[in-house]
């Protein structure tokens, strides 16, 4: 078994967990602010990440002996911390104005915002790209915006958190190497719990009661979600490209609608699974190598 193919198993995995991650932000905030919730699985991420941390050090002894550069560790994670704290934060907001369903097919759209992101790096987009683009485009007018022209807020909310996530991605991708992948992940959500346990302080009523009352959805989400899931997310992008990787993890779109029916009762209207189906395939046909594959058939022939 290849190293790429493990990973992309390990991605499968993880899409999964946080399918079902967008059920477990909208039930756990029936007693809590979004930014409370987002601080409570930040810290409890950092502390299972912690006891990781601990546990290969006194069991792997390639993980002892890996080679890394401690500055490029945590000037990364403190990087991805910023920024995955703006995203994240963003689309738990966004669940008080829309379904789980809806924000994970939105959230999918970070697959298409990467090599938008890309042409200011200098790539230009191709026609497959634009095209994808303008299938997005049409799937998100589908999914969210109703007959007077009138998105929701929530949707909103949540197309912004996509496009910063795009850019998490593509932080990570650069520090996903020459670094210690689980301290990264453990300073990014250190960094995301103290500023949204401030922001919590200051635009919410946080209390231990309400903590407490939400303690399985915040286990849940704190250790799979964040501790395990962009951990594996940080590892797989040692061994695959980001486009790849990205494209699997959108996956998590379908397991949310999935999961927000099943355990949340959140069914879609025929328009807007129409919509969502056309999100997904675009965001796939965006990472599916035609141009390539038409390149290889012209030198054959």
């Amino acid at each position: 078994m290849t190293r790429e193919f493990k990973a992309s198993i390990m991605l499968f995995v993880t899409a999964i967990i946080w399918g079902l991650a967008f059920v477990a932000q909208t039930a756990g905030m029936e007693h809590l602010g979004p930014l409370s919730f987002t601080a409570a699985r930040s810290f409890v991420a950092v502390v299972f990440l912690y006891f990781t941390l601990i546990f290969f050090r006194k069991k792997s002894k390639s993980f002892r002996e890996e080679k890394f550069d401690m500055k490029r560790t945590i000037v990364g994670g403190s990087i991805c911390g910023i920024v995955f704290t703006i995203a994240i934060n963003l689309q738990q907001f966004s669940l008080i104005y829309t379904t789980a369903a809806k924000a994970s097919f939105l959230t999918a759209l970070y697959i298409v915002f990467i090599p938008i992101l890309s042409l200011f790096l200098g790539k230009k987009p191709s026609i497959k790209l634009v095209f994808c683009i303008f299938l997005a485009m049409i799937g998100t007018y589908l999914l969210s915006i109703k007959g007077d022209f009138h998105m929701n807020k929530g949707d909103i909310i949540v197309i912004l958190s996509a496009l910063v996530f795009a850019i998490h991605i593509l932080i990570m991708t650069n520090f996903s190497k020459g670094t210690n992948v689980v301290l990264v992940s453990m300073i990014q959500f250190a960094i995301c719990g103290i500023t949204s346990l401030i922001g919590a302080f200051i635009f919410e009523d946080v209390s231990m009661d309400a903590i407490l009352k939400s303690y399985l959805t915040i286990l849940y989400v704190g250790i799979l979600s964040s501790g395990v899931g962009f951990t594996i997310q940080l590892l797989a992008l040692k061994d695959l490209d980001p486009v790849i990787a990205s494209m699997i993890s959108s996956l998590e779109s379908v397991f949310g609608a999935l999961f927000g029916w099943l355990l949340l009762s959140q069914e879609m209207s025929e328009r807007e699974i129409f919509g969502a189906i056309i999100i997904f395939g675009a965001t796939l046909l965006a990472q599916v190598p035609i141009e390539s594959f038409f390149r290889k058939k012209l030198k054959k022939s």
